[in-house]
């Protein structure tokens, strides 16, 4: 275990900082810009994922929602069925997770399409997806193979995955020339 004396909590939070920054630049630029392409050119799209990745994506879904895309939880109320060209959006650190995946076959069935962000860079038991946003994390639990983080579990995935949903909404709202009051009128008013 590392000596606390030598270290405080800002130290900590810029060595988490860095972490994230890292992480960050792993991610191929073109795999960000075919998930915004499927988020563009879908008639619906369903976010899916489990524990803290799924928190994270229903945040992701509000504001895709509060750009005027039509965006839901899947399993969520009120949910649609998913349709053919829809768009299932997975957050797996894993890619393996087995609810999601149960849940993603049905969406494969009925035609949708499916970008999956995953810290797993390769191996039979991903899931399968037509785009795959690969966020470099490494942890003793995915690709221990390379230099562990700081961080416990999946955090770094977690953290750079909500910093590039932010940043793909800020595109989106950038590119469509979406206002901060066009995107207040979608938001909730009973809070």
């Amino acid at each position: 275990m590392t000596d606390l004396t030598q270290r405080g909590i800002p130290s900590l939070t810029s060595d988490i900082l860095g972490e994230i920054q890292a992480s960050l630049r792993g991610i191929n630029p073109a795999d960000l810009d075919a998930l915004v392409a499927e988020i563009e050119r879908a008639p619906k799209v369903f976010c899916l994922g489990a524990g803290r990745s799924g928190i994270l994506l229903q945040a992701f879904c509000m504001r895709l929602n509060h750009l005027g895309v039509e965006a839901y939880m899947a399993g969520g109320l009120p949910c649609p069925p998913v349709g053919a060209d829809d768009l299932i959006i997975v957050a797996s650190g894993s890619g393996e997770t087995r609810s999601v995946s149960a849940t993603l076959e049905q969406g494969r069935l009925a035609g949708a399409r499916v970008a999956l962000f995953t810290a797993r860079r390769s191996g039979a038991r991903s899931m399968a997806a037509d785009v795959t946003v690969i966020i470099p994390a490494p942890t003793g639990l995915v690709n221990n193979q390379h230099p562990q983080n700081l961080q416990p579990m999946r955090t770094l995935f977690e953290q750079a995955f909500f910093v590039i949903c932010e940043a793909i909404v800020c595109w989106l709202k950038m590119k469509k020339g979406i206002g901060e009051e066009e995107m207040a009128q979608r938001h909730a008013n009973l809070e």
